[in-house]
């Protein structure tokens, strides 16, 4: 059943107070999150295809989805809402709360309608008992100095990797006909490496059916090999002609190099990482010749919603994840 959003707690001003705040299953049409996100994150937002990721990401499918300030009938700004499992240090499966698509219309800017949201987000957060929330931003824009305002603290920036390969074109062989991504092998290739890892690790066979949804991944970008996979996008246009790895799990080195050979066979001008969270990775793709950025202006934060709650006592410093687990 959902939460019944009790908004008079939370407003501090006048205008705040003049705010209605639905979650995005209670709207009655969403068409006005087309232009709200389009302006934020040049998402041009589709309910149709929305909403059957919703139906099978188990970070979405039992939340709000997003809480929605409407003003006037009109939506003005949004805060979307995950239920994110997660492996802490003693190996139990704790949730804690997931923020994405904060975003407030040009017009409604500096009238506390983000600010409203996120404490309607903590609360709900609190009420599911989760005692951290976690987002990801950028240095370079003001919303991370809001976010530290409301008690998020950084935890990691993104490290990336680039190589430019100019391959050369071959002839074309005759194409056979495509399989189907091997999921229960990924699946397994995955659970493997993370056995003794604790973070953003809980997946199942619909967690990557989502993934495959939400990314368009075919069969073709998908290499497997006995002890890893890579999976990547082959990026086409006017200013790329290359490959993107979306997420490169391996036992070892050996194989980390062997798949990435492969990979950039794939590339004809490009092949890159945006972020490179495994450190045994981010050396191999050193080893082979990549420009490495330790430094980025993505970062994940957190912020405990719990007193006493220690994001380091429960994760470590260690957090793992990689590229397709970012939200």
């Amino acid at each position: 059943m959902e939460r019944t959003t009790n908004t008079n707690k939370i407003f501090e001003t006048k205008e705040q107070a003049e705010m209605k705040i639905l979650t995005y299953r209670k709207l009655e049409s969403t068409d006005e999150l087309l232009p709200l996100l389009d302006h934020a994150f040049r998402w041009t937002f589709n309910q149709r295809t929305f909403d059957k990721l919703v139906k099978i990401d188990p970070r979405l499918k039992n939340s709000p989805v997003s809480f929605c300030a409407l003003e006037n009938g009109h939506i003005v700004g949004n805060v979307g809402v995950m239920d994110i499992a997660t492996k802490t240090l003693n190996g139990t499966i704790e949730y804690v709360g997931g923020i994405y698509g904060v975003a407030t219309l040009p017009s409604h800017t500096k009238r506390g309608v983000s600010t409203t949201l996120m404490n309607q987000t903590h609360e709900y957060f609190r009420d599911r008992g989760y005692r951290f929330s976690l987002l990801g931003t950028s240095h370079t824009i003001i919303a991370h100095a809001f976010y530290q305002k409301l008690g998020y603290s950084d935890l990691f920036e993104c490290p990336s990797a680039y190589k430019v390969t100019r391959t050369k074109t071959t002839k074309p062989r005759t194409k056979e006909k495509p399989e189907k991504i091997d999921f229960d092998r990924l699946l397994k290739i995955y659970n493997r490496r993370v056995k003794d890892c604790n973070g953003l690790t809980i997946r199942d066979k619909s967690y990557l059916e989502m993934l495959k949804k939400g990314e368009g991944f075919t069969p073709k970008e998908c290499i497997i090999e006995e002890d890893g996979y890579v999976l990547f996008k082959e990026i086409k246009g006017m200013w790329v002609n290359g490959v993107w790895i979306r997420e490169l799990v391996a036992q070892n080195p050996k194989t980390m190099n062997k798949l990435l050979e492969l990979a950039e066979k794939k590339a004809k001008e490009m092949i890159y990482d945006r972020a490179v969270m495994d450190k045994e990775l981010l050396e191999v793709y050193r080893s082979r010749g990549y420009m490495i950025q330790e430094r980025s202006h993505s970062v994940m934060m957190a912020k405990p919603l719990a007193t006493g709650a220690s994001f380091n006592q429960t994760y470590g410093s260690k957090l793992y994840m990689t590229g397709l687990d970012f939200f």
